[in-house]
């Protein structure tokens, strides 16, 4: 048994170890890599042969091994190129709520070589057809109320309902798609995030990015069980088999649940359990009773719906044994509440700091660690290096407040389609700006929540520009401010200050009606202010946000951070 967790972490990271590291030129940059890893999407999923008849997904009554998600896999990758002609490279917009076929058809396609595209599925037409022509997918596949959507926005596209799935798999039963040669640094996936400006943006990531997170994610756990008197692994043969039950709650289109549950179930053998459907508290709790659930990320509002739902008492809890936290705000309050409900993950509870752009968890904290520290994210990841710099790009002391930055081989290769914005925060020398503001102490890192325009309801970006831009749409708004104010629920609240016409007579139903015909219901304002008079701006015409919330709200006005006039400070 290793004497510190400092000797633990030096013996997994030693040579003869599986997750041995080395210097290597990642996209010309030396930075620290694992020497023993996979090279493709393909590889790891290979892997999961080995798995067998172990249950990989659980949809309903559907229940799905390893070996039988591996057939339909290759059945549905022959059928993709059969009938739809796909090639290295195209584009494969997913656009569907959670199923199992969602799962089976994100890796049919990164078998043809082409590149799975996540699409949001509560996208309304207007944001699909935005999405759809910043990508260019050269197939849509999705369930019939989106394709009906697709159909609606982008009439000319080739569409495949994900019901024709379990037909297709039977009548290509026992194809083995020939091997398509991808290099590690290929992209491998499409998903869409919102910045704190314009529309949603495609973040590239490559194959490197999705096979090193999952050994990242492997090395925390093998951290304290080597720490426990387990043998340093020497190869992936050596990595124990999970049992772990991980419960789906949130869409497949997030990176927490298709990186955290999807790729790091097929990487560890573990079982994922997909709750389509409206969230609610009973049916996650009579869940967790029935399939024995063993963990669950909780993103957004989800821990303390549950927590605050009055019948919980009713059900059988004892087998979670572990909950992770994030995608919004979690208070101490929040984190304090999870654990009394659950006391099973008390010691066990984990939060992390990510963006779809670093692929990879930047920062973690989990159990007593988290406990003494609830407002910090973290220590860096292996292989993760984490900076603060000032306005001007200079690293600040610690303690101090600067924009975070961060390097790892896992980075997004860039922005599909939009150099521009890619150039705005890849930085030389392999660094991404994540948009974020903090602080580090003693290596760990707090995050300043309210220094960006970036609104996070239940764990989904919302950005107040395109929310902005709707108002303004209407004939009877003359500005709008949107902004996030606190909220117990879902973290964050999208808040309005809208200013009307001087003969206008609107009232808040109008405007959110407005807003649900051309947004998903979550960018929809919940809070609202409605004005005559002109919103307070700096003398070069930018918002002065914070002035606006703090007059909303009636609390004092927070100074701006970043010296940009108050544009972010928020």
């Amino acid at each position: 048994m290793a004497e510190s967790g400092t000797d633990t972490r030096a013996a997994l990271l030693a040579s003869g170890s599986y997750f041995e590291v080395v210097d290597e030129d990642v996209r010309g940059v030396r930075m620290p890599v694992f020497r023993h890893r996979a090279r493709s999407l393909r590889e790891l999923l290979d892997r999961t042969a080995g798995f067998g008849e172990r249950t990989y997904l659980v949809d309903g009554d559907v229940r799905l091994s390893f070996a039988t998600h591996l057939a339909h896999v290759d059945a549905l990758a022959a059928a993709l190129r059969d009938r739809f002609g796909l090639r290295q490279g195209d584009r494969v917009a997913i656009y569907a709520a959670n199923r199992w076929e969602w799962v089976v058809a994100f890796w049919a396609v990164a078998t043809t070589g082409a590149i799975p595209a996540a699409f949001n599925s509560w996208w309304t037409p207007d944001e699909f057809a935005h999405a759809s022509a910043l990508v260019e997918p050269a197939l849509v596949i999705g369930d019939a109320p989106r394709l009906a959507r697709a159909a609606q926005a982008a009439g000319t596209l080739p569409l495949l309902d994900l019901d024709e799935v379990p037909g297709l798999a039977r009548a290509h039963r026992g194809a083995r798609p020939a091997p398509v040669t991808v290099d590690e640094d290929d992209p491998a996936v499409l998903i869409f995030t919102s910045g704190t400006t314009g529309r949603p943006k495609a973040v590239s990531t490559a194959h490197r990015g999705l096979c090193g997170l999952e050994q990242v994610n492997r090395f925390t756990e093998m951290l304290a069980m080597v720490a426990l008197g387990r043998p340093v692994p020497a190869s992936v043969d050596d990595l124990p088999v999970r049992d772990d039950v991980v419960l789906v709650t949130s869409p497949l289109f997030h990176t927490s649940m298709l990186y955290g549950v999807v790729l790091r179930a097929a990487a560890a053998g573990t079982a994922g359990v997909l709750l389509p459907g409206r969230f609610d508290p009973e049916r996650v709790l009579a869940t967790i009773e029935r399939e024995r659930v063993t963990s669950w990320l909780a993103l957004g509002s989800a821990a303390p719906r549950v927590c605050a739902f009055p019948g919980r008492d009713r059900f059988d809890t004892t087998s979670l044994r572990h909950m992770g936290v994030g995608g919004a705000p979690v208070s101490p309050a929040v984190q304090g509440s999870i654990r009394e409900t659950f006391p099973g993950v008390a010691r066990t509870l984990s939060i992390g700091y990510a963006s779809t752009e670093s692929v990879a968890v930047v920062a973690n904290l989990s159990g007593p660690a988290l406990e003494r520290h609830p407002a910090s994210t973290g220590r860096a990841s292996v292989t993760t290096e984490v900076e603060l710099r000032d306005p001007y790009g200079a690293p600040v002391p610690d303690g101090t407040l600067g924009e975070v930055h961060v390097r790892s081989p896992y980075l997004m290769l860039g922005y599909w389609n939009d150099p521009k914005a890619s150039s705005e925060v890849l930085k030389d020398g392999g660094w991404l700006a994540m948009g974020d503001v903090g602080r580090l102490v003693d290596g760990l890192l707090y995050i300043d929540s309210r220094a960006r325009d970036l609104i996070l309801v239940s764990a989904e970006n919302v950005t107040p520009t395109e929310v902005e831009h709707r108002l303004e749409a209407h004939p009877d708004v003359v500005e709008a401010a949107v902004f996030a104010v606190d909220d117990d629920l879902t973290g964050d609240a999208v808040c309005a200050a809208v200013v009307a016409g001087p003969d206008a007579k609107l009232d808040e139903g109008d405007l959110a009606a407005w807003c649900r015909s051309a947004l998903a219901h979550y960018k929809v304002p919940t809070r609202w202010h409605l004005a005559h008079d002109p919103l307070p701006r700096t003398a070069t015409g930018k918002l002065l946000k914070h002035v606006i919330r703090a007059q909303v709200t009636g609390t004092r006005p927070s100074a701006p951070q970043g010296g940009d006039d108050g544009n972010r400070g928020l």
